[in-house]
């Protein structure tokens, strides 16, 4: 039984690792589309970033990225940023992980040297949740 229990603990402790990473990558993929358009520079950023984590899917992660890309490219559309920005931090619950978040939602906005002001109003909200 305490042997089950191990088992049950360690694989929720690897969904909740993979649930805070895709909710990380789905952030950062946001940032990539909020400004109305997919700059390759901070795409990069992203991939560059996302071949570096340990990926625990069924989905490949460059499925994973190509999919999510047309999801935040629809929630931009439907103004539905701040909605998509709580939810996916309410999915990332360690600490370090949150101010990381920070450190790489600015790198992408600054790959392409210019910054948008729907990539300003995005931060702040991240900014206000961490």
């Amino acid at each position: 039984m305490k042997f089950e229990q191990l088992l049950n603990n360690f694989d929720m402790g690897v969904c909740v690792e993979q649930l805070q990473k895709e909710s990380l990558l789905d952030l950062a993929l946001l940032f990539v589309t909020v400004d109305g358009s997919i700059a390759d520079e901070e795409l990069n950023v992203v991939s560059a970033w996302a071949q570096k984590i340990e990926w625990n899917s069924a989905i490949e992660i460059d499925n994973y990225i190509i999919e999510m890309t047309k999801k935040c490219v629809s929630a931009v559309q439907a103004n539905e940023i701040e909605s998509f920005i709580q939810h996916r931090m309410s999915h990332i619950i360690d600490q370090p992980m949150r101010v990381f978040v920070l450190e790489l939602l600015k790198q992408v906005i600054e790959a392409d040297g210019i910054t948008h002001e729907n990539e300003i109003k995005a931060l702040n909200i991240v900014e206000s949740i961490v």
